[in-house]
């Protein structure tokens, strides 16, 4: 038969609390704790990094500036060096009182230094204008030929360059040197290369197929936008 009896309302609660105490959930964690854990510890890292003193004003590097400004002080200042001369060594100023008409006058000695630190500075300047002058017009100046510098369309002809280097410096060869052929607005890529540690460099070309027969141009151009041409006549 079926069992039509229903329960009453107090039965499911005391059901359910029965079965509430037989089941077994897992520890539930302290979230709140971890959480205040973690903001501790964010105040202290920030507290930590706000007392930290700057890269540029760490003590070290305050005392390694204070010690250079000293030495370029006593450096540059020739009555600085004098005094601390004199306060060092003060038997040579006795010694030089004692000479009376003989010693050397100290404005006279003061004088002759001054002008000997003129003449030092005089020479490192001019020794640094010789050598940026050197620098800006020691550049090489690189050259192009085609040869033969003429041919006909389909035709080989040789090309060489000399002086091709990276930028201003002598000893280093240019690199990814463009080769071009122009005329009439239209212009051929034939070929990149680099130069060789003599600066120099030689390649076979061809004249492009689609040139017409008339003045035409051989280009070089290197990375920093240097440009060197060689004129080329297209023949028939």
């Amino acid at each position: 038969m079926p069992d039509d009896r229903r329960f009453s309302r107090e039965e499911i609660e005391s059901g359910l609390n029965d079965l509430g105490e037989r089941l077994e959930y897992p520890p539930t964690p302290d979230v709140a704790r971890t959480v205040r854990l973690r903001l501790d510890e964010e105040r202290g890292r920030h507290a930590r990094r706000a007392w930290r003193w700057p890269p540029f004003l760490a003590p070290r590097w305050t005392a390694v500036a204070a010690a250079l400004v000293l030495i370029s002080v006593f450096a540059l200042s020739p009555t600085l060096r004098s005094t601390l001369s004199n306060f060092i060594a003060p038997g040579d100023q006795t010694s030089s009182e004692v000479g009376g008409s003989a010693a050397r006058p100290e404005s006279g000695g003061t004088q002759d230094r001054y002008k000997q630190d003129a003449g030092v500075a005089s020479q490192a300047a001019g020794a640094s204008a010789g050598s940026a002058g050197e620098g800006a017009t020691g550049c090489p100046h690189p050259a192009l030929e085609a040869k033969p510098a003429r041919g006909a369309a389909g035709t080989k002809f040789r090309l060489s360059g000399r002086a091709f280097s990276s930028g201003c410096r002598k000893n280093t060869p240019a690199r990814g040197v463009r080769i071009y052929f122009l005329q009439s607005g239209k212009t051929w890529k034939l070929e990149t290369l680099d130069a060789d540690r003599g600066l120099t460099f030689e390649t076979r070309l061809i004249v492009p197929a689609g040139a017409k027969p008339g003045p035409a141009t051989v280009r070089a151009t290197t990375r920093y936008g240097e440009a060197v041409e060689d004129h080329f006549l297209v023949l028939r």
